[in-house]
């Protein structure tokens, strides 16, 4: 019986003891977030691929707070850490439409659909750049260059994959030169550009500049003129007084450059269309205009590009006026005549007798033909020197070759000898 009693104590202290036993096992340990892997493996790996503020500044419980069954499957809100009122991409509804909370970085716009009401909350700068300036690019959602977030190869499509290129050769470097893809109409210069560039939309001006560009092609490069391209207005054709200073010389302050001036081809001036380019011709070559006003003549009266059509060009006299006789040329005309003041007549150069013949045929006749004198071997510019009706006197080549007496009594010598032209001894 004794025994019976002990046997009965010892099952009931062993079931108290099983019974202790039993509720420390459902006790809840502390959780840590080495623990979250055992059983969220596809969570953390989400969380380690990348180099997030998730995964280098908090861990799991700091926003999983509980877990079942003793708490809630906390599922926090995005807005506990990321305050709409820090940022306006944080007041952005459905975060979870782009950003997958154990990998939040974005690497896959082509899913997101509409992305630009998004996008420019974080991107303001860019919004207004498309704003200043509207182009076929603002009205496009982002996502359809923009597949990644980012900038590295492979995350935006390039200029070429949409475009064609301008020229064969043109690299997205060089696209860039000109354009920024979120204004590709400002056109804005930060780096050289090389003429080729240019020519690969503008081939007949860049051709003509290489051709006839004097100073302009030695010293300058398209860029140096245009600063800016149109749509925008300033600096695009820029004023020729930006080199040409004004105050420098004369011609620099006259008006309407253009009009006689191409900039691609600056010395080749056309004036056959312009109306009045005396002035601006005088503004250049003063001696002319003295020249004229010293000389009165027809030729003065007129404009200069009744002459001269191309600059550097002229016509000959022969265009418009007759010769003396048939066989003269235009350096003919010139041994007698100057183009800007053609009359007095003056010899700068020996005239053949023939040619003074063509007007003066009566002494012309007399000295070749009736004189059997010396006079008959010389040319008629010996004794009319330097300028038209200039008549050397007698004396200047021959002295006073009689008595004195004689030369007081017959001061004119042709009362004795006659006409020079037809001398008698």
């Amino acid at each position: 019986m004794k025994r019976y009693g002990m046997r009965i104590g010892l099952c009931c202290l062993i079931l108290l003891w099983s019974g202790s036993m039993a509720l420390a096992e459902v006790q809840p340990l502390p959780l840590t977030g080495e623990d979250c892997i055992k059983c969220h493996f596809d969570e953390v790996k989400a969380i380690h691929s990348q180099e997030s503020a998730h995964k280098n500044e908090i861990t799991c419980l700091d926003c999983h707070e509980g877990h079942p069954p003793e708490g809630e499957a906390v599922i926090p809100e995005c807005s506990n850490c990321h305050d709409p009122a820090d940022n306006p991409h944080f007041a952005t509804p459905d975060c979870t439409n782009c950003h997958q909370p154990h990998a939040p970085i974005v690497t896959d716009f082509d899913s997101l659909g509409e992305a630009k009401p998004v996008c420019i909350t974080c991107h303001t700068d860019i919004n207004r750049q498309m704003e200043e300036i509207p182009s076929a690019h603002s009205e496009q959602d982002c996502t359809a260059c923009h597949h990644q977030h980012g900038l590295a190869e492979g995350q935006s499509d390039t200029c070429t994959d949409c475009h064609e290129k301008h020229a064969p050769e043109l690299t997205r470097e060089d696209c860039l030169r000109c354009h920024r893809p979120h204004q590709p109409n400002r056109y804005i210069w930060d780096q050289e550009i090389a003429p080729e560039l240019c020519g690969a939309c503008h081939g007949d001006l860049v051709k003509t500049f290489a051709e006839n560009g004097a100073a302009h092609q030695e010293n300058l490069a398209c860029t140096d003129c245009h600063q800016a391209h149109p749509p925008r207005e300033e600096n695009v054709i820029p004023s020729c007084a930006q080199c040409h200073d004004p105050g420098e010389k004369a011609h620099f302050a006259m008006k309407n450059c253009t009009g006689c001036h191409n900039p691609h081809e600056p010395k080749k001036i056309d004036f056959s269309g312009v109306k009045s380019v005396r002035p601006v011709c005088l503004s250049c070559h003063p001696q002319i205009g003295k020249d004229m006003k010293k000389h009165p003549s027809a030729h003065a009266k007129q404009e200069c590009n009744q002459c001269h059509r191309i600059h550097g060009q002229h016509l000959s006299c022969l265009d418009c006026h007759e010769g003396h006789d048939d066989s003269m040329q235009y350096g003919d005309c010139l041994k007698c005549h100057r183009p800007h003041y053609p009359m007095p007549p003056t010899f700068a150069n020996k005239v053949q007798p023939k040619l003074c013949g063509a007007c003066h045929e009566t002494e012309y006749t007399a000295q070749k033909s009736d004189t059997k004198s010396k006079h008959g071997k010389l040319q008629c510019v010996y004794c009319h020197t330097s300028r038209h009706k200039v008549i050397r006197k007698c004396r200047t080549c021959h002295g006073e070759p009689h008595d004195a007496p004689l030369h007081r009594n017959f001061p004119d010598c042709h009362k004795c000898h006659g006409n020079p032209h037809h001398l008698k001894k």
